[in-house]
């Protein structure tokens, strides 16, 4: 493994741990926000997003936002009619 490559592990893994920490808190002090902000929207499952993905990631999956997509969609179709 390259320099490079272990850096961005290493990143990663940080991110992963310091985000981890972070819903820990979250849940022991009952900040609602911050495990809002660590959940999909679409499932509630715990996401993590921007550990190992892109840091402005939503949904947890691509199935996740493409239901999401779909429910919105519906929701300006009924709007529209």
């Amino acid at each position: 493994m390259c320099r490079a490559q272990a850096y961005r592990d290493r990143r990663t893994s940080d991110r992963i741990m310091g985000l981890a920490l972070m819903l820990g808190e979250a849940e022991w002090t009952g900040d609602e926000g911050m495990i809002q902000l660590l959940t999909c929207p679409e499932c509630g499952r715990i996401t993590f997003a921007g550990a190992s993905r892109r840091q402005d990631t939503v949904y947890c999956s691509g199935r996740c936002r493409s239901r999401a997509w779909r429910r919105r969609e519906a929701r300006r179709a009924r709007m529209r009619a």
